[in-house]
Formats: structure tokens, C-alpha cells, sequence
């Protein structure tokens, strides 16, 4: 139990505070969209998934739209850039999976509660 409260930790420090701007822009937007689509709590689970999928969205975005030393196609550009998405998700871990699911969810129920709280009064 203390591994994956670790491993939540580890990945809430390497996704928000890095220093990457556009990594945690990325990321607190795909948590704020989730919640503030969430109608009830429990939408968790699909809303984290949803968040999840907007995150490497957006980190496919970066790399497409960001600099690129060579001259490649646009239409070469996107498909390595899936073709390295994909790669990068197969040689993940499945804790590391489970890593960022938690602690997406963990920032989707308090930005709701927040937006819950402050729909009351």
C-alpha cells in the first residue's frame, strides 16, 4: 500500500511540479474540464478516464504543433508522434497507469467538492 501511495506522489510531483508550464497547463486543464463536467461523484471513474485521454491529447498537440529540428511532413509528424504516443504507453507500467489514474481522480474530487461547495451558497 505504501508502494502506490508512493508511486501516486511521485507522479503528482513529475506531472504538476516540474517547472514544465505547458505540461501543467495541459494537465490541470484536462482535470478542470473533467470537473466541471462532472454532474454527481459518481462520474468519477469516466471523468478521470476522460481526463486522462484529454492529457495525452494535449500532450500529442505539444509535440505535433511544438518545434521540430527536421523537416518532415506534417502527415509524417502526426503519425510518429503516435506511433512514439503508443510506444510510450505500451512500456508503461501498470502501476504507473493506476499512478495516474489516482492521482487524477484525487484532483477531479477536489476541484468538485470546490465547485460542489460553491454551488450550494
Amino acid at each position: 500500500m505504501q508502494a502506490m501511495i508512493n508511486d501516486v506522489v511521485e507522479i503528482l510531483r513529475h506531472t504538476f511540479l516540474t517547472g514544465d508550464w505547458l505540461a501543467l497547463v495541459i494537465a490541470l486543464g484536462s482535470v478542470l474540464v473533467a470537473a466541471l463536467l462532472m454532474q454527481r461523484s459518481g462520474q468519477i471513474a469516466s471523468m478521470t478516464v476522460l481526463a486522462l485521454v484529454l492529457f495525452a491529447a494535449g500532450g500529442f498537440m505539444r509535440g505535433y504543433f511544438g518545434p521540430h529540428p527536421d523537416a518532415a511532413s506534417e502527415g509524417a509528424r502526426a503519425v510518429s508522434q503516435l506511433k512514439m504516443g503508443w510506444a510510450d504507453l505500451m512500456h508503461m507500467q501498470a502501476g504507473d497507469l493506476v499512478a495516474y489514474f489516482l492521482a487524477f481522480m484525487v484532483l477531479i474530487l477536489v476541484l468538485f467538492g470546490i465547485k460542489s461547495a460553491l454551488n450550494r451558497g
